[in-house]
């Protein structure tokens, strides 16, 4: 007899941490450095349960619905604004891939494909390039910390249960598209004018020398050029990544701001 009022007592408890831990899982399932192949899923189990330990103090909860249907339904609104949330840093990460699949390209590294153990598809050296740097600066500048903290922030912009899909987010996601475009340009963009410069020196030369194979010619230095200039805008790719990373506070927080008002 006894057992029915402690369950009266754990159950609430138990709800509030489910909650808590589907938005944290959302988050973890869409973040660019976890959500690969190479983390085995009881590791990323565990960092959810801890997670929704070390922050289950900070975040207080109003009382659940005990109805099964809403809470279902609810969970996998909890989840989906965790799948935001890492959405915002996923598609910076891939204007990486767009940028690292041009330059690939347009280098002379098109034949040379690596297996992505995070994708498991084939990608390009320069963009594994780009995701390492990209890493590297992610974590020096504690970014994963600004993720960590919109976790507990989105708690009062979005109460449990009460994120709302509305066109403005389709809007949003569209715009966020739009710039990780404009992201893979600026970093692509120096090497892309200097294998242009390349090309057309090299159409001279095969215009005015017909015995030079610029076919075969062009490879090794495309790739020195390109090398090259990949070495001499480090700096500069480096601030484009703090600059973006730098951003994510204002982006997330604008996504649920958004998905808070519907």
């Amino acid at each position: 007899m006894s057992m029915v009022p402690s369950l009266h007592l754990v159950l609430p408890e138990f709800q509030s941490f489910l909650v808590l831990v589907s938005r944290i899982g959302g988050i973890v399932a869409a973040f660019p450095m976890l959500g690969g192949r190479t983390v085995p899923a009881k590791i990323k189990i565990a960092l959810v349960l801890m997670l929704g330990v070390a922050l289950s103090p900070l975040i207080r909860l109003p009382p659940l619905s005990q109805d099964a249907i809403e809470m279902t339904a609810g969970l996998a609104s909890e989840l989906l604004i965790g799948l935001v949330i890492g959405l915002a840093v996923r598609l910076v990460f891939g204007a990486l891939e767009v940028a690292g699949d041009l330059l690939g390209t347009q280098m002379g590294f098109g034949a040379v494909q690596l297996l992505d153990p995070m994708t498991d598809q084939h990608s390009s050296v320069i963009n594994e390039y780009f995701r390492i740097i990209a890493m590297l600066v992610f974590l020096s500048l504690n970014a994963h910390m600004v993720v960590v903290a919109a976790i507990v922030s989105s708690y009062e912009a979005i109460p449990p249960f009460g994120a709302r899909l509305s066109s403005a987010l389709g809007e949003e996601v569209l715009q966020l598209s739009q710039h990780m475009f404009v992201i893979a340009l600026q970093l692509s963009a120096p090497i892309l004018v200097v294998m242009l410069l390349i090309n057309v020196l090299l159409a001279m030369l095969g215009r005015a020398v017909a015995q030079v194979n610029v076919f075969v010619l062009s490879f090794p230095i495309t790739i020195l050029g390109g090398l090259l200039v990949l070495g001499l805008a480090l700096p500069y790719t480096v601030s484009l990544f703090e600059r973006e990373f730098m951003g994510l506070h204002d982006t997330i927080e604008r996504l649920l701001r958004i998905l808070g008002h519907g």
